[in-house]
């Protein structure tokens, strides 16, 4: 009797290492699918909101309507989706035929612009897509979108999330570091402007997805920025690489 109890016991403690195992891998998994940036944010407390890509192409050649609905139908189609007339808008001018589509979802926002431009003999792409699904990984348009032979896009990327308190001044540069030492960043330069803190610096973790830009002989592919939003009595913060191009 006493043999057949240490056996269950034996058996539970050995079910419990399994399944703490199985837990501690599931976890780690989870873990290392998870973006730097979403990581960074969960290191100082910050919620997720929402991620952006922009990016913009451009062709040393004007195009026709034709042409740049053709290009639009590309665009689209590397990104899986189809051309739906009534997100279409199509405008011109004596000199320029513009393309605007608009295509906006509960979690996710599409923006593109395609100008031709027939005084300077060029053809311009600008994209945007903002998502606000976890899940999402906003990369994973770059491989989609370099399926357009013939367009090299320059790509930025942008991250937003809150804090759900106010963050006094003295401790935003400090909040900051801490996202920085996450992404293993070293910093270049600073900037404050009523109430905005903002930081750039250099991560060569980052280096193989967001090559730097290099600017005044200065390295840069990542910039963080902290601000309170006194109306929703919270904190902003945004990650952007290799800039922040948006207005915060």
């Amino acid at each position: 009797m006493l043999k057949k109890s240490l056996t269950y016991i034996l058996i539970f403690i050995l079910l419990c290492s399994t399944s703490n195992y199985s837990i501690d891998y599931v976890l780690g998994k989870q873990i290392e699918k998870q973006s730097p940036y979403y990581l960074s944010f969960a290191s100082i407390g910050a919620i997720y909101l929402e991620s952006r890509l922009d990016c913009w192409a451009k062709i040393r050649t004007s195009s026709s309507q034709q042409e740049l609905q053709d290009h639009l139908c590309q665009i689209l189609q590397s990104l899986d989706l189809v051309l739906d007339q009534k997100h279409l808008n199509i405008s011109s001018t004596e000199h320029a035929t513009i393309l605007n589509y608009k295509q906006e979802k509960p979690k996710q926002n599409l923006f593109i612009t395609i100008k031709s431009d027939n005084r300077l003999n060029e053809s311009y792409f600008l994209l945007s897509i903002i998502c606000r699904d976890k899940k999402c990984v906003i990369s994973g348009y770059e491989s989609q979108l370099n399926r357009n032979i013939g367009l090299k896009w320059q790509y930025y990327y942008l991250y937003q999330g809150e804090i759900p308190y106010l963050i006094a001044e003295k401790s935003k540069p400090e909040l900051i570091s801490v996202v920085l030492k996450n992404l293993q960043a070293r910093k270049i330069e600073s900037y404050k402007h009523n109430g905005l803190v903002s930081l750039t610096a250099y991560s060569p973790v980052l280096e193989k997805t967001m090559p730097a830009l290099e600017l005044n002989g200065k390295k840069y592919n990542l910039q963080v920025a902290i601000t309170n939003n006194n109306d929703k009595a919270k904190a902003e913060i945004y990650i952007g690489s290799p800039l922040i191009l948006v207005d915060i």
